[in-house]
């Protein structure tokens, strides 16, 4: 499968333009908005990115869910660790 030149660079100048208007609008907007007023905008960023991701599979869903779980049996282990070696 061979990549269309032309729409790869146009899809990259894109990319360079919206970058570009992001930077230009965190130089204008610093410190014009409160904490709390940045993480609403998180949060709808987040919400629409979240809005337009494809579903995750049951299998992708098994698998997040048992990387979770020996990610926490890891934590655990540690903090016995940590508490047991007084650190």
């Amino acid at each position: 499968m061979a990549i269309d030149g032309k729409l790869y660079r146009e899809a990259q100048e894109a990319y360079r333009q919206w970058k570009l208007a992001e930077q230009a609008e965190r130089a204008y907007n610093a410190g014009k908005r409160t904490p709390l007023e940045c993480w609403q905008a998180y949060v709808a960023w987040w919400q629409f990115l979240m809005s337009i991701a494809p579903p995750i599979s049951d299998a992708q869903q098994a698998r997040r869910l048992v990387d979770w779980a020996a990610y926490y049996e890891r934590i655990q282990k540690f903090e016995a660790w940590r508490k047991a070696h007084g650190k």
